[in-house]
């Protein structure tokens, strides 16, 4: 039998599309281990990656163009068959580059590879209607149908469009998927223990690496140009994290101090942990807990990477109480689990998930439980901060307003001076709410600087 051709880069598309649609693991897992593994040149490098994630960002807008064109339901086509399509789509309606006869031939030969002369005839027809249509594709009506007009252009779950709509409006849920449909860039936080941000940036831009320093910490660069950052000599020098800044806000907001005991009681894979310890110029203690052991190797690998040496791990669920630190420590840090709401224009594969109230439930009882045991770790008179990469109030505020209403000898602290030394933006909707807790938003910092989707709130023990 002849064997057949297919283009080495699309048939790596295929192959991580297929896993993410299997949810094996998440893109950034995937695409890293198979363009190690495959050796990939950086011309094609970039266009896998480049369709990998144009795919996943823009699924939803994919399946609905299909769906006018397919004779058969995308849920009814095999998951190689049906992600063959979808990259196609992609390049037909997001590619200029790309000539749609290169996409159509490409597209039937992985067809022929992984269906039958049948099927490839199927994506033949399919695509070469779309080629010839594409101009008479029907989209929801903005004004009778808005949720599904917004979740099909911009690409979001339809269950978190509607809950969007109703605290933000049209206008700002248009705002906040748009800064997720914006390719991200690169943020880094510099590790002054080792050198200033000015004195990285200058190596950096040696390199010829766009350079911006970030608008809302200290420590923050926007970078673009810097293929294979874990490979980069400054990284493995332990010269810099990878960060965002919302997430570098977390670790400023709790504000620890040189000779301090500070717990994290979800720590991996340690970006605010190595962050604090940063922060304690390297003095005092750390601990870092995490459930998964495997996940506090990295917690560690990091550490030696960064030149820290007051941290140690310890393997414990945040869920479950460890005695042993009853009242111990002067700060504690509970970032805990949540539905990565925030960051899905960083992960876009989050965006498909499932957003059911049984799932909203499941992670809230999960939250409020770690919040309550990370509480028994302070001190009196110590300082704790709740933080999420969520934008969901089930997630955010309202743990924290049940948290309170146990816990009578916690108070929250007023954020005001925090917000306004930082300049940080405020949507209208938690603007009346900003003295007690912080909500950052995609889409309401800077066009270029954009801060991921972050709540953070900080608490006094008063006894």
């Amino acid at each position: 039998m002849k064997k057949i051709k297919v283009d080495p880069p699309r048939e790596i598309i295929l192959t991580i599309l297929v896993k993410i649609d299997s949810k094996q693991n998440y893109i950034n897992i995937i695409l890293s281990k198979l363009l190690d593994k495959k050796k990939m040149i950086t011309r094609d490098a970039a266009f896998i990656t480049e369709i990998t994630y144009g795919v996943v960002r823009n699924r939803n807008k994919l399946d609905w163009v299909l769906s006018q064109f397919s004779t058969k339901p995308l849920s009814e086509t095999a998951v190689s068959i049906r992600n063959i399509l979808r990259m196609s789509v992609y390049q037909l309606l997001f590619l200029d580059k790309v000539p749609y006869y290169a996409v159509c031939n490409e597209s039937v030969q992985l067809a022929k590879k992984y269906g039958n002369p049948g099927i490839a005839k199927f994506v033949n027809g399919v695509l070469r209607n779309i080629i010839r249509n594409r101009e008479n594709i029907r989209w929801p009506d903005k004004e009778k149908e808005t949720a599904l007009h917004i979740s099909t252009t911009y690409s979001h779950p339809l269950q978190i469009v509607k809950r969007w709509l109703k605290r933000f409006g049209f206008t700002d849920t248009v705002r906040i998927c748009q800064a997720n449909n914006s390719i991200p860039t690169l943020v880094i936080r510099t590790n002054t223990l080792k050198i200033s941000r000015s004195n990285l940036k200058g190596i950096l831009e040696k390199e010829n690496i766009s350079v911006r320093e970030g608008l809302f910490t200290e420590e923050a660069l926007h970078v673009k140009g810097l293929p294979n950052v874990t490979k980069f000599s400054a990284y493995l020098e332990g010269l810099f994290q990878i960060q965002d800044e919302a997430s570098i806000l977390v670790s400023h907001l709790l504000d620890p101090s040189p000779g301090e005991f500070v717990i994290d009681v979800c720590s991996a894979p340690g970006g605010k942990a190595t962050h604090l310890a940063q922060l304690m110029a390297n003095r005092g203690s750390i601990l870092a807990m995490d459930s998964s052991k495997s996940r506090l190797l990295m917690v560690k690998d990091n550490c030696r990477r960064l030149g820290i040496d007051i941290l140690k791990t310890r393997q414990n669920n945040g869920a479950v109480l460890d005695e042993k630190y009853l009242k111990s420590a002067d700060k504690v840090l509970a970032d805990v689990p949540c539905t990565g709401l925030g960051v899905i224009r960083r992960k876009p594969d989050l965006r498909w998930q499932t957003y059911n109230t049984k799932r909203f439930e499941k992670l809230t009882e999960l939250q409020g439980k770690i919040l309550d045991i990370a509480s028994n770790y302070l001190k009196v008179g110590g300082k704790l901060v709740y933080s999420t990469c969520s934008t969901e109030p089930e997630e955010n505020e309202e743990v924290v307003s049940r948290f309170l209403e146990k816990h009578t000898n916690f108070e929250l602290e007023n954020l005001s001076k925090f917000i306004k030394e930082r300049k940080l933006p405020a949507h209208e909707s938690s603007r009346h709410n900003q003295k007690k807790f912080i909500q950052t938003l995609p889409g309401f910092s800077n066009i270029d600087l954009e801060l991921d989707g972050f709540f953070m709130v900080k608490m006094i023990r008063k006894g």
